[in-house]
């Protein structure tokens, strides 16, 4: 090749390789006429990344749905007073649905005197639940370093459910709790714990505990919650009579 062609294709490469250089700008401006060039650039050197840019936010990942167990359930309910609201209605989920359901009320306790009894062990062997429903935490709302008193409580009871499928259903909060829910949450296995505090419930006199009718819509949340959410839904089918009787059992307060 003749060096006057060399010169020239020379030319040619610096004068492409500066208007590539430009235009990551977008344009080249010639004096007289101002050039879009953003796409010739990309084609020559590639495109840019702007380093300043943000990545975008990953998915948030699906929440796991598990299986439907359709068979009949040998249902044990232990917890505090909330269970007489609750009871009626849960006992007739279970009519409707082909469950038994015993449920164990015991006056003012709470996760210490259940954890610091042998009681649920006893109840397990007694009437070999398959199912097991929890209700505490009522009694504890206000407890002062509730972590350092009650853990230790909410283990051993737990450590009684063993392996069989639970759910812990916390407490109707008519005012802020220190703690007792956050500890339940933290202790049970994913999607065993239904927090009830922040619904609205019409309470009795008492101030505390709900209405029979609040109550029910409560246990109808509550049924909702395990068909659809918890880690172990069963079969619960809205029943068109509001109550059902059931076995239950009373302990009164501080019986050993």
């Amino acid at each position: 090749m003749r060096k006057p062609q060399i010169g020239l294709w020379l030319i040619l490469a610096i004068t492409l390789v500066v208007c590539a250089v430009m235009s990551r700008h977008g344009t080249i401006n010639l004096g007289f006429t101002t050039l879009k060039t953003s796409t010739f650039a990309t084609s020559l050197l590639g495109p840019t990344h702007d380093k300043s840019a943000k990545p975008a936010p990953k998915p948030a990942p699906a929440k796991e749905k598990h299986q439907l167990d359709t068979a009949a359930k040998n249902i044990l309910f232990i917890g505090d007073s909330m269970l007489e609201g609750l009871s009626p209605r849960m006992a007739a989920y279970a009519k409707k649905n082909g469950h038994t359901l015993t449920s164990v009320i015991w006056y003012s306790s709470s996760t210490e005197i259940w954890g610091g009894s042998n009681r649920l062990q006893a109840y397990i062997a007694q009437f070999h639940p398959n199912y097991i429903l929890i209700c505490l935490g009522a009694n504890e709302l206000f407890v002062a370093n509730i972590k350092e008193k009650r853990q230790q409580f909410v283990n051993r009871l737990l450590a009684q459910v063993g392996s069989i499928p639970y759910v812990w259903i916390g407490p109707p909060n008519w005012k802020p709790d220190t703690g007792i829910n956050d500890l339940i949450e933290s202790s049970v296995k994913p999607g065993c714990f239904y927090l009830s505090e922040g619904q609205q419930f019409e309470r009795k006199a008492d101030g505390a505990h709900p209405t029979a009718q609040s109550a029910a819509a409560w246990a109808d949340r509550v049924c909702a919650w395990i068909a659809t959410e918890s880690a172990h839904p069963i079969r619960l089918a809205r029943p068109d009579t509001t109550s059902a009787h059931c076995r239950t059992l009373v302990l009164q307060p501080n019986q050993q």
